[in-house]
């Protein structure tokens, strides 16, 4: 199998061939037809995740060796399946959960292993979907999408659950409360495409590229869009609110620049639901919170059941998708240029 490579951190990535491994036990070998690139892939890639200042956390300080075939939002066929496997067969056409834990710790058995303490995220800390082959440890990590285009599906794996848990985290929300989402990229696209699926709460998205808020408009009618690239994002979300503030803030950018504001805007009892991983530094008044009784907390991607969940509600409620475009496997680096300098509307996928 061929596999487009990190192999050293920063640099262009490389294509290596290797022998097409056979699934043993419960593995299952996928032949990849879609493999998004996403944020995360970014940091993987740079080496680091900004902490504010000049501080740095390096991802091979959190068990990321090299090489390494990144790539972790993965719709691909069944090629083979190893003697133990049930559920799936040759020829089936799947979507890949990638937060593959150590499968024996109590959130892997209770089907939550992104939050394992151990962690074998395909892509990240095992080889992922920038190849033509991806190997899956088991077919519970196996979702079905039939009815689903290979790449609008694959994005649902990281950008769309991890928009999902963090809504569910918000909920609930009555209709007379509001909820703010922090950027309009892939994120927060997903999050607007199902949010209608889990609220009648006043919904107001924030971003500084009037192009993205209105693919946002265009998604989903009725969310309100505000363009905060010349306005002071907190004193408008209180104008808007009749100073009342935001019940949730869920913010799928997460810089120094965006928490500062989403806890600025929080209303009396509300909820601050941190996602992104643009880096940076929050201080705030330690007292605040506790006055106000207010949660700060983060979200990291979500659960097997709760994708199941969202291709549930994708499938059955026929929404609008969220935009995406294909580009062949070879330009996976220079995709990746552009995703940091947020050029991308809507998800960027690979196709073989």
């Amino acid at each position: 199998m061929k596999s487009l490579q990190l192999t050293d951190f920063g640099k262009p990535l490389q294509w290596n061939e290797y022998e097409t491994p056979e699934p043993v036990g419960k593995e299952v070998l996928v032949k990849v037809s879609a493999c998004g690139v996403c944020h995360s892939d970014l940091h993987i890639w740079e080496g680091y995740y900004e902490l504010g200042g000049e501080e740095r956390i390096y991802v091979k300080e959190r068990g990321v060796n090299l090489p390494l075939t990144m790539g972790h939002e993965v719709v691909g066929v069944v090629e083979a399946a190893g003697p133990d496997v049930t559920g799936v067969k040759p020829g089936d056409k799947r979507l890949v959960y990638p937060w593959v834990g150590c499968g024996t710790c109590k959130y892997c058995r209770s089907e939550r292993p992104q939050m394992c303490s151990k962690p074998r995220s395909l892509g990240v800390y095992t080889n992922g979907g920038y190849s033509s082959h991806v190997l899956v440890p088991d077919a519970q990590y196996l979702v079905n999408i039939d009815g689903l285009r290979d790449e609008q599906a694959c994005s649902y794996a990281c950008a769309g659950l991890t928009a999902y848990s963090a809504l569910k985290k918000a909920m609930p929300l009555e209709s007379d409360e509001t909820l703010v989402l922090v950027g309009a990229g892939g994120l927060g696209l997903m999050a607007v495409q199902v949010v209608r699926e889990l609220t009648d709460a006043r919904v107001i998205m924030m971003d500084i590229d009037d192009e993205k808020l209105e693919t946002v408009r265009s998604l989903t009618p009725g969310v309100e869009t505000l363009n905060t690239s010349q306005k002071d994002a907190v004193s408008t979300i209180m104008e808007m609110t009749a100073n009342a503030g935001a019940n949730a803030v869920i913010d799928f950018v997460n810089n120094e620049h965006t928490a500062k504001a989403s806890f600025g805007m929080l209303a009396k009892n509300g909820q601050m639901i941190m996602v992104g991983l643009f880096g940076g530094k929050l201080t705030f008044p330690t007292p605040v919170p506790a006055l106000k009784n207010q949660t700060i907390r983060g979200s990291y991607t979500g659960s097997l059941v709760e994708l199941r969940e969202l291709i549930d509600i994708i499938k059955e409620k026929d929404l609008r998708p969220v935009p995406v475009k294909t580009y062949p496997m070879d330009e996976a680096a220079s995709l990746l240029d552009r995703v940091k300098d947020g050029k991308i509307i809507g998800r960027a996928v690979l196709t073989p």
